[in-house]
């Protein structure tokens, strides 16, 4: 079957001399592996296409497990990412978690559509924590993770919630956190979170 797809490029791996296995994050598709035949020369139009973080619309033909790329178009390469080491850390650092929180052929349209807009807001705006802090809570909101802000995760109280416990899934109080291991969190972070998992990108700094 041939198909188009908007996607990411999240990473690319080299197969035989000319070729390349790319692992795409498409809008429709979800995560999915691809063969690139003769992308790697020189004469190649496709070469722009699969560099890590470059948004293309692809055309694919199912081969078994996997598609072969056919054709493509790019959309957008993100240049200033690429000028800026900071901003390309951040970029890769965005794209492996990615690549580590999905399994293959499960699309997430939302998921997508989020990783464009901070992908265009690193383009245009200076590296920035608060930016990785912004995607990881969506990210785990949109994957039915999203951490416990407003009660203790473990026992359910209100107040004095001044740790936080990855293993618990949010912030605990006080009496639960020896137990969990739980790292002290400061009123402001905490508040920080709350911000963040309640708003749009346009609470950042631009």
């Amino acid at each position: 079957m041939y198909r188009g797809t908007e996607a990411l490029v999240l990473k690319a791996f080299d197969l035989r001399e000319a070729d390349q296995i790319l692992t795409l994050f498409s809008r429709d598709l979800g995560k999915i592996p691809v063969v690139a035949k003769g992308v790697k020369k020189s004469q190649s139009s496709l070469r722009g296409m699969v560099q890590p973080f470059c948004m293309s619309q692809f055309f694919l033909t199912r081969s078994g497990e996997m598609y072969l790329m056919t054709q493509g178009k790019n959309i957008r390469f993100f240049g200033n990412i690429r000028e800026d080491l900071d901003k390309t850390l951040q970029a890769l650092y965005i794209l492996e978690l990615l690549d580590k929180s999905l399994a293959d052929y499960d699309p997430h349209p939302r998921l997508f559509n989020l990783t464009v807009e901070v992908l265009n807001y690193l383009e245009d705006n200076p590296a920035s924590l608060m930016l990785l802090r912004f995607y990881e809570l969506k990210l785990l909101n949109l994957l039915g993770f999203s951490p416990i802000l407003h009660r203790c995760s473990n026992c359910g109280k209100t107040d004095h919630l001044s740790f936080f416990s990855p293993s618990s899934g949010g912030v605990v109080c006080g009496g639960c956190a020896p137990s969990l291991g739980a790292d002290s969190i400061r009123p402001a972070g905490q508040a920080g979170l709350n911000t963040l998992s309640r708003s749009g990108i346009n609470i950042l700094p631009r």
